[in-house]
């Protein structure tokens, strides 16, 4: 199975190795082991009977708040913490150079934040705290250049169920669409990502990423880095470039 930084080419390599999260921290661990959906990794990937959640998990602080998210069904729970989120980076609204990255997910929530990889740390956490298992998903589009996102999978009765909690969307329509059902099913992904009329202007954007993904599992119940960092010399170029699809500060030289 192909696994760490270079699962989606070498540009995507370069600017995984340069992620704003501290090199130590569990954000960047993530990186590290994430394992390249395709037909080596695909039988291993989606065996939900591999998930299970550790009893450990009420120690955790998150937990008792958690409970707050809890609906008559682990769909009605998912919606609630997808709101939940959602308003997270809906209402969060700082420059991006003061900003902070990574911490624990309590941490995160009490500072806010619309970056996606830490408002799904969040998502992914209070979702294992409500006894349904999760992981973190990295999805990119290899056909333009800093193209990423992350998102999350709950397992619901045995079936993977896509969730993503920058965007407060879950893959829940006429069955639940795991992240592999939605690969390249563009107009799936479009109906889905519809239930939200706010997000039409970003619809190419978000269909355009469900080209490629990479899995790591999140065990929340164990001891992880949880550094957090400031932006670093790399993004802070990035979000300073005009985005036309190509790399720009010589990944692919």
């Amino acid at each position: 199975m192909k696994t760490g930084f270079d699962v989606f080419g070498k540009e995507y390599g370069v600017m995984f190795r340069n992620d704003l999260h501290d090199h130590d921290s569990i954000d960047l661990q993530f990186i590290k082991v994430m394992i390249l959906l395709d037909f080596e990794s695909e039988n291993y990937l989606y065996d939900a009977k591999k998930y299970t959640i550790d009893k450990k998990i009420t120690r955790h602080e998150l937990y008792d708040f958690a409970q707050s998210f809890k609906g008559k069904t682990a769909h009605d729970s998912i919606k609630n913490v997808a709101n939940y989120t959602r308003k997270i980076v809906n209402d969060y609204n700082f420059p991006f150079n003061g900003m902070l990255f990574g911490g624990t997910e309590k941490e995160i929530i009490e500072r806010g934040t619309d970056w996606c990889t830490d408002i799904s740390r969040v998502g992914c956490a209070l979702i294992q705290c409500l006894n349904i298992p999760c992981r973190i998903v990295m999805l990119v589009n290899s056909k333009k250049a800093y193209n990423g996102h992350t998102i999350c999978e709950a397992v619901v009765e045995g079936q993977f169920l896509m969730c993503d909690f920058t965007y407060g969307v879950y893959g829940l329509l006429d069955k639940p669409y795991s992240v592999k059902s939605l690969i390249n099913h563009h107009k799936v992904v479009v109906k889905i990502y519809s239930e939200d009329n706010n997000l039409e202007q970003d619809i190419e954007y978000i269909v355009g990423l469900y080209d490629k993904a990479a899995f790591c599992d999140y065990d929340i119940t164990k001891k992880h880095n949880y550094s957090i960092s400031k932006p670093n010399e790399y993004y802070l170029k990035i979000m300073k470039l005009n985005h036309d699809g190509t790399w720009k500060l010589g990944e692919n030289t």
